[in-house]
């Protein structure tokens, strides 16, 4: 584990002059989609990554690996415009910088969201996208290694590339203490949060994208290890690093009045002289909410007026393009609590990290597979009544398939706190609004694909979110109260002044985050609704060209994006092979 062999990587120069499908973007979908189309050794597959590959063995160990604990070089850090509703603080947003994306430094969190999530899509006229059609995309690339091989649950997949798993003891003397404080709370205990037959609220076990060994599963590791694209080197290439200056999009010489994608202009990431790569029969867009927004603007496919600024010939006018990204902001509240449950006794006493790291290698065991959060709560704010406790009116309150009972928000306990003084164990519980109405936008900084777009959030844009929000902290703060009730010793380290809405508004303005969940910038919709890709994951009015990350949700997903995108994935690339008939 400590050597690896070079990733094998083809440079500008070297790469064809034409394949059938070039991939614009090697991160968590990208991955997936170059898997299953190069799986036909007659196709021909091109997969273009800007930030190279990094893979080592760091990058696998599940509490190092993600990016709030790394060094930083997988991640890509932006800052958004200054947030009008947030005091005019500006954020940091949080991407890969790396082959294989998202997956590579997210916090492993498994979660596909409840089946009105998918149900919601479809009722809103999304054919093809309701729960129970995206549950064969679910269990198409997942091994759940919980599963009985012979007898396995009909919801989870045991024959998949990408593995999951929970962890059967809790590694945090506070976690059986929240689960009991929820339950007291009206929130019942889920021991699968991927389960369809379970309530559309609860306080639920997480499961992680982790392999047996202990070792972080990415959509690299997974989808395109080194092995698999050496044995398809005659039809499979990764390139990187490369940066897509722009598609090449071309107005129809037919009838269709559609502009068609011809290809990429690519250059060297280190820079050179650029370079004509031709699509035979796509190009796939997987660069993410930012970049695959960007792209869709550098190749004139986007809001007109903004093209022309930048002048940039417009292609294909497409309002859409940019224009209604969304995220799940967070505030967390911090508690002391003993050393012992937190991963600050780390900070406190380094030389732990030996034995910890042993046992991680050795046995597969211990901390270092903790990708910290162990449950995460998520309920309806609807159900709150005054005091705090969820209040189930009806029996159809339980139903996870109905989109009335979507949860909007999440609380996430993470044994770790930002505390002044570090000699006490931390515990933060980080309220995230699940369905925020606030929307905001990508647009260009400049024609120069090197540089980042412009990313406002927008967030809480709408007193619809700050409501939702005032709830989750409340309900932290009761969560709280209960765990003390119980003897457990926990005091305040960074709360709200008061319980008052100004005293909290206060506080979401001085502590609020991005949750890095980023969505929604090139939605799957009717062009009429501004939409930009329509159910089949085709540009409006481009031919030859589709979108397939998260930047296609119709709006944002009352989960932890990282499941849902390689659904998406495995989705677009069977309408690929459906499409043209492979």
């Amino acid at each position: 584990m400590f050597w690896q062999t070079r990733y094998p990587t083809v440079s500008v120069s070297d790469a064809l002059e034409a394949y059938d499908y070039i991939i614009v973007g090697g991160g968590t979908a990208g991955c997936v989609i170059a898997n299953r189309l190069s799986q036909d050794p007659h196709v021909s597959v091109l997969v273009l990554e800007r930030s190279g590959v990094k893979v080592g063995w760091l990058s696998t160990i599940p509490l190092l690996s993600s990016h709030f604990a790394s060094d930083g070089s997988r991640s890509r850090v932006l800052r958004s415009t200054p947030q009008k509703h947030l005091g005019g603080r500006t954020m940091e947003l949080v991407g890969s910088n790396s082959l294989g994306g998202a997956s590579k430094i997210n916090a492993m969190l498994y979660n596909r969201g409840v089946p009105a999530e998918y149900n919601a899509w479809r009722d809103a006229g999304r054919v093809g996208w309701g729960y129970q059609d995206m549950l064969q995309f679910f269990t198409r690339s997942e091994t759940d290694l919980d599963q009985d091989p012979q007898n396995p649950k009909p919801y989870h997949g045991i024959s998949g590339e990408w593995h999951n798993r929970s962890h059967k003891v809790p590694f945090w003397g506070h976690t059986p203490l929240i689960v009991k404080a929820t339950t007291a709370l009206g929130v019942p205990y889920v021991d699968d949060c991927n389960d369809p037959s379970q309530p559309a609220y609860g306080c639920t076990k997480m499961h992680y994208t982790m392999d047996s060994s202990g070792r972080r599963s990415s959509t690299l590791t997974a989808f395109l290890p080194a092995d698999l694209v050496r044995a398809r080197s005659s039809n499979l290439h990764v390139c990187t690093p490369a940066i897509v200056q722009r598609i090449q999009v071309s107005p129809d010489a037919g009838d269709s009045g559609e502009a068609s994608a011809e290809g990429v202009w690519i250059q060297n990431g280190t820079g050179g002289p650029s370079k004509f790569v031709r699509a035979k029969r796509q190009v796939i867009l997987t660069a993410g909410p930012f970049y695959s927004a960007q792209m869709l603007m550098l190749s004139g496919i986007g809001p007109a007026d903004h093209l022309k600024e930048h002048q940039i010939p417009v292609r294909k006018a497409l309002p859409g393009v940019g224009s209604h990204l969304q995220d799940h902001i967070s505030v967390p509240v911090q508690f002391r609590i003993p050393l012992r449950d937190s991963i600050t006794q780390l900070q406190l006493r380094p030389w732990l990290i030996i034995g910890i790291f042993f046992q991680w290698l050795l046995f597969g065991t211990g901390w270092l597979l903790s990708p910290v959060p162990e449950l995460s709560i998520f309920i309806q704010s609807r159900l709150l009544d005054k005091e705090s406790r969820v209040t189930m009116r009806t029996e159809k309150d339980k139903d996870a398939s109905l989109p009335l009972n979507l949860p909007d928000i999440e609380v996430m306990p993470i044994p770790h706190g930002d505390l002044k003084k570090v000699v006490d164990g931390g515990l933060s519980l980080f309220n995230v609004t699940l369905r925020p109405t606030s929307t905001g936008t990508v647009r260009l900084a400049s024609k120069d694909p090197r540089t980042d777009p412009v990313v406002d959030p927008n967030y809480f844009a709408t007193e619809h979110d700050w409501q939702v929000m005032r709830s989750a902290i409340l309900f932290s703060l009761r969560i709280k109260r209960e765990l003390a009730e119980q003897g457990y010793a926990i005091t305040d380290a960074n709360v709200p002044a008061g319980p008052t809405d100004a005293d909290i508004d206060a506080f979401i303005t001085s502590e609020g985050q991005s949750t890095y969940h980023y969505s929604s910038s090139c939605r799957m919709a009717p062009e009429s609704e501004g939409g930009v890709v329509d159910d089949r994951l085709r540009v409006h009015g481009v031919r030859n060209l589709r979108v397939a990350d998260s930047s296609v949700f119709p709006s944002i997903l009352g989960a932890h994006l990282v499941a849902p995108t390689v659904a998406v994935a495995e989705k677009c690339a069977e309408m690929i092979r459906e499409d043209d008939k492979l």
